[in-house]
């Protein structure tokens, strides 16, 4: 597809966006098969808002009159990999923890990113539905790195506790 106008350029970031939350998905899985304790949880909740995370978006294009192709993102992947190798270090099932943390908190803030990006092009295009989807998502997306970033604060201070020294 040749990419001449703005919305051409639109579809294919929409395209992206979709590649980079099917990708997330499989992060969500790889995360919550490695984690322990209540973070499992708090991943596998995340992993069923990625889900209407994805749905939001292909009812974007839908709306739009297009679909998206499903490929894996490689910058979601490169996120993935990165966590795979920490793993294979054999960490502490807390540093695994931590390190997921800040694995997902990566995620989120990336496609955040995308996100406000074509929320603005879909604004400036009058794609009502699109804002109406993308929109849901960015706010729900900024709420869930806030959550996880509280969450993350709080187990590292929970694993700096016992090695605090006093002043």
């Amino acid at each position: 597809m040749p990419i001449n106008t703005t919305r051409d350029l639109f579809i294919y970031e929409l395209g992206i966006l979709g590649e980079m939350e099917t990708s997330g998905r499989r992060i969500f899985d790889f995360l919550a098969h490695r984690v322990s304790g209540d973070l499992r949880q708090v991943v596998r909740s995340k992993q069923q808002e990625s889900a209407q995370w994805n749905d939001n978006i292909i009812s974007c294009a839908k709306a739009i009159g297009t679909s998206l192709t499903t490929n894996r993102s490689d910058t979601v992947e490169g996120i993935y990999e990165r966590f795979a190798t920490f793993v294979r270090t054999n960490p502490s099932s807390d540093m695994i923890d931590q390190f997921a943390v800040d694995t997902l908190i990566r995620f989120l803030y990336l496609t955040i990113a995308a996100h406000k990006t074509l929320f603005d092009w879909a604004v400036l295009m009058g794609e009502s539905q699109c804002v109406q989807c993308l929109h849901a998502n960015l706010v729900q997306k900024q709420e869930t790195v806030a959550e996880i970033e509280r969450y993350g604060h709080d187990l590292g201070v929970r694993l700096l506790a016992p090695v605090a020294r006093p002043a």
